[in-house]
C-alpha cells in the first residue's frame, strides 16, 4: 500500500507542477493566474482527498480479512492440539492398564513357573502384540488429525486469498483512475494555456 500511495502522492505533486509551469507560462493577469491555480490546486487537492479516503477503506477491508483468516487458523490449530494430547493421554492410560494386566499375569504365573512357562509367554506375546496395534492405531489417527488440520488451513488461506484479491484488484483500479485524473487536469491546465 506504501508503495501506492507513493505513487499517488507523486502524481498529484507532478500534476500540481505541471499546471503551475503551464499557468505560469501562459499570456494571463495576475489574477486570472492565481483564480486558475487556486481553481486547479482546489481540484488536484479533493481528488487527492478521495483517493486517499478510498484507499484508507481498501486497507481496512484487507486488515479485516487477514484478521479473519488469522483467528480460523489459530482456532484450528488448537483443535487439532487439543485431538492429539486427548488421543495420547487416552493411549498413556490403556497402555499403563496394559502393563498393570502384564504384571499381575507375571505374579500369578510365578507360582507355578515350569508348567506355565509356555502359557504365560502366548500370552505376554499377545497382550504385547495388542499394546503395538494400539500405539500404530493411535500414531494413525494423529497422523489423520494433522493431515486434516493441515488441509483445513490450506483452504482457509485460499479463502483469504480469494477475499482480498477483489480488494486488491479495487486499489489497483483506484491507482488507475487517480493516475487518469491527473493526466486530465495536467491536459487541462495546458489546453487552457
Amino acid at each position: 500500500m506504501a508503495k501506492k500511495g507513493g505513487f499517488l502522492l507523486g502524481a498529484v505533486i507532478g500534476g500540481t507542477a505541471a499546471a503551475v509551469a503551464a499557468l505560469l507560462l501562459a499570456p494571463k493577469s495576475g489574477k486570472e493566474l492565481r483564480d486558475d491555480l487556486a481553481a486547479q490546486a482546489d481540484d488536484l487537492l479533493d481528488a487527492a482527498s478521495d483517493y486517499t479516503d478510498l484507499a484508507k477503506e481498501k486497507s481496512a477491508e484487507l486488515t479485516d480479512i487477514a484478521k479473519e483468516k488469522a483467528a480460523d487458523l489459530s482456532q484450528q490449530a488448537g483443535e487439532l492440539a487439543g485431538n492429539i494430547k486427548n488421543k495420547v493421554d487416552q493411549t498413556a492410560e490403556q497402555a499403563s492398564n496394559e502393563s498393570d494386566d502384564i504384571l499381575l499375569n507375571l505374579k500369578e504365573q510365578s507360582a507355578d513357573l515350569s508348567d506355565r512357562f509356555k502359557k504365560s509367554a502366548d500370552e505376554l506375546k499377545e497382550q504385547t502384540a495388542d499394546l503395538g496395534s494400539l500405539a500404530k492405531d493411535t500414531t494413525a489417527d494423529i497422523a489423520e488429525d494433522v493431515k486434516d488440520s493441515a488441509v483445513q488451513a490450506k483452504e482457509t488461506v485460499k479463502d483469504g486469498v480469494a477475499e482480498a484479491k477483489p480488494v486488491v484488484e479495487d486499489t489497483k483500479d483506484l491507482a488507475d483512475m487517480a493516475k487518469e485524473d491527473v493526466k486530465d487536469a495536467a491536459k487541462k491546465v495546458v489546453e487552457e494555456k
